[in-house]
């Protein structure tokens, strides 16, 4: 673990870095947040991914790829936030939720979240240790949604879930902001376009971590090509082998999320890359160097961008995908906390 004061001196740097010009990203505000030694990973997370080796295997066996360390959190440590167990009963589902607030709160501003897992796994409760860091940085309310997950609960079961939590938070704040991680923040952009669409809830603003945002496309082709990614030599093998490993992923969590089903992947509520990208007049995305959905979060952003968005894109230095995971370890992710408030 990062010793305390550098800790402390690398999160102070990491935010005083503002806005600058990527040209391949055409309308997007951009912030690249480096490290000192550029292109390479945050030594916390290269120790993580030293473990992969080359053209690793990833189980299909859908207990092993729930099972894993669960994130700890101590409801003490923040005793200024208050946690409420819910359950939105709207469209007539039974739909569990958390609500999570600091005592300063006030009800103009709801923001929704969807817990990332890969469609197949996660829960509000593993999304408790950020959102309770969220909610320090931010005036309104935050309700985590338990929403059902597949292949029991296959697409569109995810999505109907979460709307009906928006359709509840729309009776009681004047502005909604969606909100996910991962796969999680794949089913925010979908609900986004059905409650806008449905004429039920006015969207504000949609905050991004590490965004998935495309089914079913080439993943041998650009959006997954690692050698596009600039890194030290001698750690490229653990990306490449980082790519290698959610190559199989996205094929496995598509085929849990649809179960199987002819759906037709290029629908824009599951694929939200292929979205009319008017719909989401504000979107925040905080994504990591050497996180292999960095290309297709790049091309969502411009897309968005292009079409006369409000974009804010937000790169660290040196960490891959699920860096929330890593809150009190590596400074960056504290950092993209503090971020998330300032652009909500």
């Amino acid at each position: 673990m990062m010793l305390a004061n550098d800790y402390a001196l690398e999160l102070h740097r990491l935010q005083q870095v503002g806005p600058v010009d990527i040209p391949h990203i055409d309308g997007v505000k951009m912030i690249v947040k480096d490290r000192l030694d550029p292109h390479t990973y945050d030594p916390i997370i290269l120790n993580h991914l030293k473990k992969l080796v080359d053209d690793p295997t990833i189980t299909d066996d859908l207990f092993e790829l729930r099972s894993g360390d669960k994130p700890e959190f101590n409801e003490a440590d923040y005793p200024n936030v208050k946690i409420e167990h819910y359950m939105s009963t709207e469209m007539s589902q039974a739909v569990p939720y958390l609500k999570i607030f600091s005592r300063e709160a006030t009800d103009q501003k709801a923001l929704i979240y969807m817990h990332g897992g890969a469609y197949y796994a996660g829960s509000a409760n593993e999304t408790l240790e950020p959102l309770t860091r969220l909610a320090q940085e931010f005036s309104g309310i935050i309700y985590s949604v338990d929403y059902r997950l597949c292949p029991e609960n296959p697409y569109p079961a995810s999505v109907l879930d979460c709307l009906s939590v928006v359709l509840m938070a729309s009776r009681n704040h004047e502005e909604l902001i969606l909100a996910g991680d991962s796969a999680g923040a794949s089913i925010a952009l979908g609900v986004s376009q059905l409650a806008q669409q449905l004429g039920v809830s006015k969207i504000t603003n949609h905050l991004l971590f590490y965004p998935t945002v495309i089914h079913g496309s080439n993943l041998l082709g650009p959006i997954l090509d690692d050698k596009k990614v600039p890194i030290r030599p001698d750690e490229r093998p653990v990306l490449h082998a980082n790519y290698q490993q959610f190559r199989q992923l996205d094929r496995i969590m598509t085929k849990y999320y649809t179960s199987g089903e002819n759906v037709d992947l290029t629908s824009p509520i599951i694929s939200p890359l292929y979205a009319d990208p008017t719909w989401f007049k504000k979107v925040t995305i905080l994504i990591g160097e050497f996180d292999p959905f960095r290309f297709q979060a790049e091309a969502f952003a411009q897309e968005v961008g292009t079409a006369c968005g409000e974009v804010n894109f937000i790169r660290y230095g040196g960490l891959g995908h699920a860096f929330l995971n890593f809150l009190g370890q590596v400074a960056a992710s504290e950092d993209s906390i503090r971020e998330a408030g300032l652009h909500l």
